[in-house]
């Protein structure tokens, strides 16, 4: 299984006050961005084909002067640690987003100026656009960020928070067949609507709907999961009072997992449980069933510690957990505390196994800045580390415990995928 999630920059510009060319620095990891594409066993059924060299796909981005370009490379490796050469990667302005999914043979780019998609493949070594869609006539103003999941070469879904719907579209003939409503219930008046990454098996697929504050430092309890027949497209909710703030998923075979949010820790630590937010907390759906276990709510929070506030950010296909967690006593968290100093210091990654969550292992590294970013392919997980002044930045391996250089690149990374 390759999973590759990563926290694209819509994130960025609700949660983080951007410095220098548009990310947080500090410590260990420097680079925010924020994003979850789900790929391997999370992606569509495809024909079985012989082993293949695995070819990944890295959206990086220079900023200059409060003008982006951003490039999309081809790599056969992730911990490589060679340099990119930018004068072969496709060259895009504005704030693109990358969708893609192992098996299907493309993929696909949103547009970083128009709410467009446009097909990509990989011909002769070469990134080659096809035809494009436009959902301006479904009311989309802005690609989202892993907004689209890809059910099959023939159908996709793309998740659209802000008109609460989600749209059903043919990847192939490049044609939108139908928008599927969300109850307006579940948009509430004041706060801000949140959908969580995509969490897919055969013949379905599920997200879960939350609210945040506008100033993004407190979460309303509870959460809706939203469960999607994808062979009929009826969408069911159920409500669920155990957990908030749920945006980061995982698939584990056939469990699927759902994880807390970082404003959750927020609210939770300045604000108490009644008013802000509740210990990290983590629901999953077992195989064969279609809404959250009623026996299992599960949280990081008696393994790290006094003093911590851990948010789950990935899981590798060995059922290890990546945290990262706030250090209380240097990041700031008192009543008032905005988001910006939330991330701005104290954070450190660990991982522990996700079946005991117990015995939790610190990566080497000082204390520093939240990062969103994080890429995961087999054991082996990824996160980034930039120079200061974002002039180059690295995947920085963690799974033996020591960070290990991989791949670099001029700029910010903004996400990774699994190609083929």
């Amino acid at each position: 299984m390759t999973l590759i999630i990563n926290f694209g920059d819509d994130w960025m510009a609700r949660h983080v006050k951007l410095s220098g060319r548009g990310c947080i620095t500090g410590g260990l990891v420097a680079c925010a961005a924020l994003l979850g594409v789900a790929c391997g066993e999370d992606g569509p059924p495809g024909p079985t084909e012989p082993a293949t060299q695995p070819q990944y796909l890295i959206h990086s981005a220079v900023q200059t002067d409060g003008t982006r370009m951003n490039y999309f490379t081809l790599v056969d490796s992730l911990d490589q640690a060679t340099q990119l050469d930018y004068s072969k990667s496709l060259e895009l302005p504005g704030r693109p987003r990358l969708y893609a999914a192992q098996g299907i043979g493309f993929f696909a780019i949103g547009g970083g100026e128009a709410p467009t998609i446009t097909r990509y493949e990989l011909k002769d070594g070469r990134l080659v656009a096809g035809s494009s869609i436009s959902l301006q006539a479904q009311g989309v103003r802005a690609m989202g960020a892993q907004a689209v999941l890809f059910v099959s070469a023939t159908k996709a879904y793309y998740k659209d928070d802000a008109q609460a719907q989600i749209i059903v579209w043919n990847p192939t003939e490049m044609a939108i067949e139908k928008t599927l409503p969300l109850p307006r219930e579940l948009v509430k008046q004041g706060y801000v609507t949140s959908l969580s990454q995509w969490a897919s098996r055969a013949g379905e697929a599920y997200f879960t709907v939350g609210w945040t504050t506008p100033t993004y430092d407190r979460v309303l309890p509870g959460t809706v999961l939203v469960r999607l027949d994808t062979a009929t497209d009826e969408l069911t909710q159920v409500p669920d009072e155990r957990c908030r703030d749920i945006n980061k998923t995982a698939r584990l075979g056939d469990t699927l997992y759902f994880f807390s949010g970082v404003i959750n820790g927020l609210g939770h630590t300045a604000y108490g449980a009644e008013n802000g937010g509740q210990q990290d907390c983590i629901l999953r759906i077992s195989p064969g069933q279609r809404t959250f276990d009623a026996d299992y709510v599960g949280t990081v929070a008696p393994a790290l510690g006094d003093n911590k506030v851990g948010t789950v950010i990935a899981v590798t296909e060995d059922g290890k957990a990546w945290v990262q967690a706030a250090d209380t006593t240097i990041t700031p968290s008192a009543p008032g505390t905005t988001y910006s100093e939330w991330y701005s210091k104290g954070w450190s990654w660990w991982s522990l196994p996700l079946e005991s969550l117990s015995n939790p292992v610190r990566v080497e590294g000082s204390p520093g800045a939240y990062s969103g970013f994080a890429a995961s392919t087999g054991a082996s997980f990824f996160v980034s580390q930039s120079a200061a002044d974002y002039s180059v930045s690295t995947l920085m391996e963690l799974s033996s415990g020591t960070p290990k250089a991989g791949v670099s690149f001029p700029g910010f990374v903004l996400d990774v995928a699994r190609i083929n």
